[in-house]
């Protein structure tokens, strides 16, 4: 039971949005770079989740890159 809460929640974490490791390798850059971007207002704005979780929309993410939706995978 109790592992079938945290595949859900899983779930609902990556449904949630893009991660910032998720948005770094796609930029070519660094996650703390990303953290940095963030902090000066450059690109999307991060979404807190929780007291430590953030979450980047990704297609924020991919119009920043300029990336289309169709060459980048779902999961």
């Amino acid at each position: 039971m109790e592992n079938e809460s945290a595949e859900v929640r899983h779930l609902s974490e990556r449904n949630a949005g893009m991660t910032r490791r998720e948005y770094a390798a796609l930029a070519r850059v660094h996650p703390d770079t990303i953290k940095r971007w963030a902090r000066v207002g450059v690109g999307p704005r991060p979404r807190r989740i929780g007291p430590r979780l953030v979450r980047y929309d990704r297609s924020e993410v991919l119009a920043y890159l300029q990336i289309p939706a169709t060459e980048v995978s779902a999961s």
